[in-house]
């Protein structure tokens, strides 16, 4: 009978620590020794540098500026743990330092996050220099991290990991709370790509660069990089969240061989993201890369050549047959870009459409196939077969090596996304105004150039087609994510209400823009947060009853990236070009609110009022928002049923 009671205290205390210990797992990061100023000037073999950008923002994140939710920094901080934890070889730091910038993600003593500098060792994550608030998106924190890592760490190699959000050509590493360069509110800043070729640049480059990010295969990006790395491990499409472990694959089988080369080391992290193995049990999703490829920067100018010449010239001169179509007729050259641009779409988890890239070698494979419409067909058949062969994947060209899902609609996934916008706006929507000029792309080629003719820059719309009379409603500059909408009922002509601004819904073809009322315009800079919407009075004068329609005008704060706003909203009455009536209203406007008045055709309006919103059921006490209330109830419970089988067994 004894023995009998032990087995069921044992078999309790079992399932009490199955309980505790992914609980208290979360947070042990936290809970690590503390030392500063540790200097190793032991020349290793490896230094392997990870910029870990867990202050950052996702899906989730869009209701208050705490970052609650963010299962990338969750990702990103569980992967450290379980590197230190179970995947270093014991002993493997006599060859190896595994040195890490971690941005932490809000908490309460820390509102705007904390990074530190992290020694990463077997079973022991020691933190090396306490940093505070730290822009992960800034130059000189990237610059400044790679320095004190080759003085303090100083190796025959050196790797560099990037992890969190990518765009491409629009940068990597979104610091959540980091003061913008441009705005006076807090969206964040990334690191764009010239800022991660100048912190390159400035500390001697690294021998192999890893972006463990969305998007991250750019053509632009691998242009820039020329120099900077010898090798670069990347996907072109948008990745699945598992990509935030793969630093785990990687780590298990370099610790165990330090003496790995560059390019095996690149091959290791190359097969890690085709088969990946210690990842987090998930039976209904593919854990895999969507694609993956190692580059060869050092191929891409002078190592391959063909009979034309290096991959660096042979893409100039094919921009350069491009522009050279509007010479020789410039309205059908356009109609035949914008038409080869239809063509390419993608499923919108491949490439991010808000972003406009398309994949280099399915663009110029379908300009092959519209070769007897160009001018130059000659010309553009021999350089873009040359093209197609210099960006086929092959030991000693750029693309070293590729892999995509073995699926029929990959087959347009090729290893390098290029921007190629429907639109002049798009490609310059994230964050800084026209950085994508200043890409060593565009100075070196006329590939911007070419965008800009087949979709030239915009001018007042309002001003292309005269417009006698109209109203014109006019928001900010404000936060550019809080968005200015125009709802109308009661026209005759329409039976359903009729809507003008952003939808939400990025596609080929609507450009996320909504505008139902026949000859208005929606204007938005992208950049300052200022909209304008222009109303024709024709199309306003026939209401179902014969009076005002109603025009309802709504702010909507529902994504916005700072906590308040001063609502800057003007409606004109214009006929030709005179102010018949002019009014202003200045409102504050908080996270997830609306403000709406209603603006009437006899020159008036309404105040601004906050949209009433359904009350929220309260989520409870238990959950991501309360992390560290989870563990403690889960022990206070535990101790309780620990006292209770106590009690019943000195009963019997």
């Amino acid at each position: 009978m004894q023995l009998r009671k032990k087995s069921y205290q044992y078999f309790i205390y079992l399932i009490i620590l199955t309980l505790i210990i992914p609980q208290v797992g979360k947070y042990t990061l936290n809970n690590v020794e503390m030392r500063k100023n540790i200097n190793s000037k032991d020349t290793k073999e490896w230094t392997f540098m990870l910029y870990l950008c867990a202050d950052t923002r996702d899906h989730l994140v869009t209701s208050s500026i705490d970052n609650s939710n963010n299962s990338i920094g969750e990702a990103i901080m569980r992967c450290l743990s379980q590197v230190s934890w179970y995947d270093l070889l014991p002993g493997s730091e006599t060859n190896l330092n595994v040195i890490a910038l971690l941005d932490h993600p809000y908490d309460i003593s820390h509102p705007g996050g904390y990074a530190e500098i992290i020694n990463v060792r077997y079973s022991i994550t020691t933190i090396i220099n306490d940093l505070g608030e730290k822009n992960m998106g800034s130059y000189y924190t990237l610059r400044d991290f790679i320095n004190y890592c080759k003085t303090n760490y100083p190796a025959n190699n050196y790797a560099l990991l990037l992890s969190d959000h990518g765009r491409g050509y629009a940068g990597f590493c979104y610091d959540y709370h980091a003061v913008h360069p441009s705005w006076e509110y807090a969206l964040g800043d990334c690191l764009t790509v010239e800022e991660l070729s100048d912190a390159l640049r400035d500390t001697g480059g690294v021998d192999i660069l890893f972006l463990n990010t969305c998007l991250g295969g750019s053509f632009e990006v691998m242009w820039q990089l020329y120099g900077l790395t010898d090798y670069v491990v990347a996907g072109e499409t948008i990745q699945v969240g598992y990509v935030l472990y793969h630093p785990r694959d990687i780590f298990y089988s370099f610790s165990r061989d330090t003496s790995m080369t560059q390019l095996e080391l690149a091959q290791l992290a190359f097969e890690a993201g085709q088969d990946p193995q210690l990842l987090p049990t998930d039976p209904y999703n593919d854990q895999r890369w969507k694609c993956i490829g190692i580059y060869d920067i050092k191929n891409f100018y002078g190592s391959y050549t063909t009979g034309l010449a290096n991959l660096f010239e042979v893409f100039e001169d094919f921009t350069d047959i491009l522009l050279d179509e509007f010479s020789h007729d410039f309205a059908g050259a356009r109609t035949m870009f914008q038409n080869i641009r239809n063509e390419l779409t993608y499923p919108e988890n491949f490439l991010s459409s808000s972003s406009m890239m398309v994949d280099l070698k399915h663009f110029v494979e379908t300009c092959l196939r519209h070769s007897s419409e160009f001018y130059n067909q000659v010309y553009l058949e021999n350089y873009a077969g040359t093209l197609i062969d210099l960006l086929s994947p092959e030991h000693g060209k750029l693309l070293y090596d590729h892999w995509t899902r073995p699926f029929t609609y990959y087959e347009n996934i090729t290893g390098f996304s290029i921007c190629f916008p429907n639109t002049r706006e798009m490609y310059q929507e994230y964050l800084y105004k026209n950085f994508y000029e200043d890409l060593d792309i565009s100075l070196d080629t006329n590939w911007d150039d070419f965008i800009f003719t087949v979709y030239p820059p915009p001018t007042d719309p309002w001003y292309e087609i005269h417009i006698p009379e109209y109203y014109e409603v006019h928001l900010g500059p404000i936060d550019p994510t809080i968005d200015l909408h125009i709802f109308i009922d009661e026209l005759a002509q329409f039976p359903e209400e009729l809507h003008i601004g952003h939808t939400g819904v990025f596609n080929d073809f609507s450009m996320d823009v909504e505008i139902e009322v026949p000859g208005a315009e929606f204007i938005d800079d992208l950049q300052w947060g200022t909209t304008t919407i222009i109303l024709p009075v024709s199309s306003l004068s026939f209401s179902k009853d014969l009076s005002e329609p109603t025009i309802t005008v709504v702010v909507n704060a529902t994504c916005a990236a700072s906590a308040s706003q001063d609502v800057n909203l003007t409606v004109r009455h214009i006929k030709e070009d005179s102010i018949l009536w002019e009014d202003n209203q200045i409102s504050s406007i908080d996270i997830g609110q609306d403000l709406t008045c209603n603006l009437s055709t006899s020159d008036n309006w309404t105040d601004l009022i906050e949209v009433p919103k359904a009350p929220q059921k309260s989520t409870g006490f238990i959950g991501p928002d309360k992390p560290i209330i989870e563990p403690i109830i889960v022990i206070s419970f535990s101790i309780i049923a620990l006292v209770i089988i106590n009690k019943k067994f000195r009963k019997k």
